[in-house]
């Protein structure tokens, strides 16, 4: 008996068993932590009081046969505020085979945890929302202007110009729209493999700076990278992958950025100390620190904490019009993920907006 006790209270399922009188006889760990006490010998009304738990355990206990249902709760290991969860609860009849009561017949209560599926499952419904909404909008434009074209337009050519413009620009955010998913569907599926490939990131952002120096002027941005690292500090990472994230955000910056302002780029050198070890001793570790700071009309502190969700704009009419998806931020920050990394994002109204990206430096083995 202590053996079996012992492999089911290593189990990550919650599990209860009774006797033939509805009286708990055994409570697994999973299941203590789950309702916050141990209930062994009360009445399993004491411990459940969820009707359709109840009338499918009354169902169990007549009929002999295994029933499964879908069950919430609030309960959970004194989480405040209290979240719901969801479980996969199958109730079964069994004669003793798990030999911890002397009585004859037991009934089986094994409590699945299902949350995590039920959150990517709407995570997944809010995503193919999101996505079906943004590229609505476009294709109803370009429905629209070609049904116009067709019709009323077909002999007007100042007209007619005029709407091929505006399609062929909604095209192009349609290809945006679609190029950044693709991106983001690739870097999620992946993101648990980190690199192991040394590169140079201040080379990087040099390289991303100059590409965009041209962009910048039409607006008369001046981007200034200053630092007095040395040039031979490495992390691992993803070349192409880091590009990215530097150039999302240098782009928006610019992007949402004064006019004759500028954009200051600083890296510096931080030691932190990290836990690292089973007996949680504390190492120094490294981490290569750059902020990107701009000239912008700033962010107010309610959207910082979600600007990194997919297709979260602060303004979204004026995203649209500046040529956003609403999905680099989301890029940067499972980029970030998967280089170990991590994104700071501070912000005052009228004083701009610093994005700080910390990485890991590479070890010098």
């Amino acid at each position: 008996m202590e053996n079996i006790s012992f492999i089911l209270n290593k189990l990550e399922d919650a599990i209860i068993v009774l006797d033939s009188e509805q009286k708990i006889v055994f409570q697994n760990s999973h299941s203590i932590d789950l309702f916050e006490n141990n209930y062994t010998g009360q009445n399993i009304t004491n411990l459940i009081r969820s009707p359709i738990v109840l009338e499918t355990l009354e169902n169990v206990y007549k009929n002999k046969k295994t029933k499964i249902i879908e069950y919430s709760s609030e309960y959970g290991q004194n989480l405040s505020p209290r979240s719901t969860n969801f479980y996969n609860v199958e109730i079964s009849y069994e004669k003793n085979h798990l030999q911890l009561t002397n009585t004859k017949d037991n009934y089986v209560i094994l409590m699945k945890n299902i949350t995590p599926l039920k959150n990517i499952e709407k995570v997944r419904s809010s995503f193919i929302a999101n996505v079906s909404h943004e590229l609505k909008t476009p294709l109803a434009t370009i429905m629209g202007f070609l049904e116009t074209i067709r019709g009323p337009a077909k002999d007007d050519q100042k007209s007619m110009s005029k709407f091929l413009g505006i399609m062929d620009k909604e095209t192009i955010r349609m290809k945006r729209l679609i190029d950044d998913l693709i991106v983001v569907s690739k870097i999620e599926s992946d993101e648990h493999i980190h690199p192991t490939k040394k590169v140079n990131l201040l080379k990087i952002i040099d390289n991303v700076a100059e590409s965009l120096k041209e962009y910048a002027m039409k607006k008369n941005i001046k981007i200034r990278f200053n630092h007095q690292l040395s040039e031979g500090l490495f992390v691992l990472g993803n070349e192409d992958e880091l590009v990215q994230v530097f150039t999302n955000i240098i782009d928006n910056s610019i992007k949402y950025g004064k006019i004759n302002s500028s954009i200051d780029i600083k890296a510096e050198e931080v030691k932190e100390q990290t836990d690292q070890s089973e007996d949680k001793k504390l190492f120094p570790q490294i981490i290569l620190k750059i902020s990107v700071k701009d000239e912008s009309d700033g962010i107010h502190a309610k959207h910082l904490s979600r600007l990194t969700e997919r297709f979260y704009r602060v303004d979204a009419a004026r995203s649209k019009e500046i040529g956003g998806t609403g999905l680099g931020l989301t890029i940067v920050k499972h980029i970030l993920n998967k280089h170990r990394g991590h994104l700071d994002i501070k912000s005052e109204i009228n004083q701009g907006s610093t994005f700080t990206v910390e990485l890991p430096i590479a070890p010098i083995s």
